[in-house]
């Protein structure tokens, strides 16, 4: 009898012949019962039941053991009158044991069961209940009421998520989850849904999960996003929940999946706080997930090039939407040159240098965007691109100055930062031979300008840089005899490991030493020649 509406006839004859009735369901799908403008012209199934028991005194269903009111107003005349009729019910019937309120006005209000044998009263008065409801209605076909149970439990996690105990998180999170997978194309569930799987999961809390249950809820989050990819909301939701450091460090997770998943979001959704968060997303995944992962997905997606999009509008807009893209991009085209000739061919390069024009005082900045001008450059075809043009040449030389001797708050020296990524795409530029262009620079200018500004580079108190491999800095060393290039890689090295930890300190001291060998001789010779200001190295 479930969304049964009776225009008319005698319904209490009907109520009375069921002498058998074991289970009644007259629920209602509806979450708002004064919103039910079709009640008027129904009978009132639950006043109906109380009529039989008022025209008779003795009148009950001595097998009645549940009864489904949710939805119903039960007289639409407030909680006293809704909590008599219930009382009733209980009273008359000795075998009822389980009985929903859900969505009437005796929801969310405490009751006190006036009989003395074990009763169910499933409505959302407390944070059990509210977890109770929901497990009674996620396995059913009653969306409505699945959305309203979790509606009224994103509440209780919101207001009271520290009076849950760990063995009611742990239960919330996985009836939460089993609810968004059997209702996943109901938007209703899934937007309450994701939002309590976002105060579960939110910073540290997260902590009080199992694995095996952050991997369901970062499963969940992913089939609605992919179900619903252009319903921003719920979008924000998802990767609100997803963008955390814990859980994005954690074995078992499929990152291919979330990164394909992240990327369609954000390619779909012209939305800022969108993009936003999963650049963040893309940003505290590991660097060798995500190189293990994200250059699949951009065979059949242009996130490169959404994301010279985005740079080109945040060069106008939201520094620090732009900071998390262009923190992408550096983590993108690190050791990836097919990323890296998707960034040239997008016309990255052009927008990159815009960047630097439009952001000349913003240091923090710069050193993204020249970091990821460095990975570039390792690609033969762009550094050569890059040469060509002579404003570009002219704005890595004009990078390669600043003042070394100013240290910020945070104790980073941010010219030096500038300096070095800098000095890193020039001395991949030094590579090419045929320094054929228009600019008055020529390529001994070019690498005076390096040394003069190398040998000002003060040691630096916290870490700049990281790199997986010292392949970058052999390569250069192997091709060129240009002090300036060298003395770049030298620094670098010295730089890393400075930084690093005794372990990798012993296995990269090594490498460094065998390279050392070969470049010693060059660099001495080089740096007597009077070719090089002395001056500049004291």
């Amino acid at each position: 009898m479930h969304n049964l509406r009776v225009r008319s006839g005698c319904v209490t004859e009907t109520l009375r012949s069921l002498t058998g009735l074991r289970v009644l369901d007259i629920s209602k799908e509806v979450t708002d019962y004064g919103t039910d403008s079709s009640q008027e012209a129904c009978v009132d199934l639950p006043l109906a039941m109380v009529q039989v028991m008022l025209d008779d005194p003795h009148k009950c269903w001595p097998n009645l053991k549940s009864v489904d009111l949710a939805g119903n107003s039960l007289a639409n005349m407030g909680v006293d009158r809704a909590s008599d009729i219930v009382s009733l019910l209980l009273q008359r019937n000795p075998r009822l044991e389980r009985l929903s309120v859900l969505a009437t006005p005796l929801d969310g209000h405490s009751y006190i069961v006036p009989v003395e044998r074990d009763v169910q009263i499933i409505n959302c008065a407390t944070r059990n209940q509210a977890v109770i409801a929901l497990n009674a209605y996620w396995n059913t076909d009653r969306d409505a009421f699945t959305a309203h149970a979790l509606h009224c439990v994103y509440y209780m996690l919101q207001s009271g998520y520290d009076d849950f105990s760990d063995s009611e998180v742990a239960e919330c999170a996985t009836v939460v989850c089993a609810a968004l997978r059997k209702h996943l194309l109901n938007l209703g569930v899934q937007m309450a849904g994701s939002a309590c799987l976002y105060h579960l999961c939110k910073m540290k809390r997260i902590s009080r999960l199992s694995v095996p249950t952050v991997r369901k809820c970062v499963d969940r989050c992913l089939d609605a996003a992919e179900t619903y990819p252009e319903t921003t909301q719920l979008q924000k939701n998802v990767w609100l929940t997803i963008c955390n450091d814990y859980l994005l460090q954690l074995s078992g997770i499929n990152f291919y999946r979330t990164c394909k998943v992240a990327l369609e979001s954000m390619l779909i959704n012209n939305d800022a706080g969108v993009s936003r968060l999963v650049i963040a997303v893309f940003f505290n995944i590991g660097n060798d997930l995500m190189l293990a992962y994200l250059p699949v997905t951009f065979a059949i997606l242009d996130f490169p090039l959404f994301l010279i999009k985005i740079c080109r509008v945040r060069v106008e807009n939201s520094l620090y939407t732009l900071k998390f893209t262009l923190s992408a991009l550096w983590n993108l085209t690190d050791d990836c040159p097919a990323t890296c000739i998707v960034f040239a061919r997008e016309n990255g390069i052009a927008v990159s240098f815009e960047i630097l024009r439009h952001f000349e005082s913003h240091h923090n900045i710069q050193t993204k965007v020249l970091g990821i001008l460095n990975n570039v450059s390792e690609v033969y075809e762009q550094k050569l691109m890059m040469l060509q043009n002579s404003t570009y040449l002219k704005s890595l030389c004009e990078c390669l100055e600043g003042d070394f001797s100013r240290v910020d708050a945070t104790g980073r020296n941010r010219a030096v930062e500038r300096s070095y990524f800098a000095a890193g795409v020039l001395a991949n530029m030094l590579l090419c031979e045929d320094w054929h262009h228009p600019s008055d620079l020529s390529r001994e200018e070019v690498n005076s300008l390096m040394v003069k500004s190398i040998c000002q580079w003060p040691m630096l108190s916290v870490p700049m840089v990281s790199y997986r491999s010292f392949e970058p800095f052999v390569r250069i060393l192997n091709e060129t005899n240009l002090l300036g290039a060298q003395m770049w890689c030298l620094w670098g090295v010295n730089h890393v490991l400075s930084h690093s930890d005794a372990n990798s300190i012993e296995i990269r001291f090594l490498e460094r030493s065998i390279h050392n060998m070969r470049v010693n001789t060059v660099f001495n010779k080089q740096v007597d020649s009077s070719s090089i200001p002395q001056e500049s190295c004291a």
